[in-house]
């Protein structure tokens, strides 16, 4: 029967061996206690700490700028009428074509009645009578004011002015003295044509 031999540590022994943090058991013997307690005098480590190595990265990916896509190139033909307010009939057209004058105008109406300012003379004129005034200045200005004045009263001219503009612009021209502005821009717009109309 083996004998088990006990070994008395004092209490003091047994503070330091648990402040040190070892925990010691006993062997067989009180030699190999001896021993055992001689070899285990080791300082424990604490571990280092290591600092991360991965480094945040930047986004290597750049933004492309958007490529512009080439739009379809439209095939529908250009109109081959005017577009609207550009049509107006010459004054050869409306003094040959009496029956074509619009509401409320007609051959026998005044100057007077439409056009204020003018000088003696030119008021009792008729409409007609304007049509077939010949030469330049005054004559001229009142001649394309008044195929101005019927082309913008036509419902089958697209004039590019009302007759309310016509009318005032004349007015302006009679009281200036200078006519010669106002009667090109009637003038030009006179002869811009209507297709089915006065073409």
């Amino acid at each position: 029967m083996s004998r088990i031999r006990t070994l008395s540590l004092s209490a003091a022994a047994v503070v330091a061996v648990i402040a040190a943090g070892f925990l010691v058991i006993a062997p067989a013997s009180a030699n190999d206690l001896s021993a055992a307690g001689a070899t285990s005098t080791a300082t424990p480590t604490s571990p280092t700490p290591t600092s991360p190595t991965a480094s945040p990265t930047s986004p290597t990916a750049s933004p492309t700028s958007p490529t512009a896509t080439p739009t379809a190139t439209p095939t529908t033909a250009p109109p081959t009428t005017p577009p609207p307010g550009q049509e107006g009939c010459t004054p050869g057209y409306w003094k040959n074509h009496l029956g074509s004058w619009p509401a409320p105008y007609t051959p026998s109406t005044t100057l007077g009645s439409v056009f204020t300012g003018l000088p003696a003379g030119y008021a009792s004129l008729t409409l007609q009578q304007a049509l077939n005034l010949g030469g330049g200045g005054l004559n001229a200005l009142l001649r394309q004011a008044v195929s101005a004045l019927l082309n913008a009263s036509s419902s089958e001219v697209d004039y590019p002015l009302s007759a309310a503009e016509v009318i005032s612009l004349t007015n302006a021209a009679i009281a200036s003295g200078m006519y010669e502005a106002t009667k090109d821009v009637f003038d030009q717009y006179n002869n811009l044509g209507a297709p089915g109309f006065c073409d």
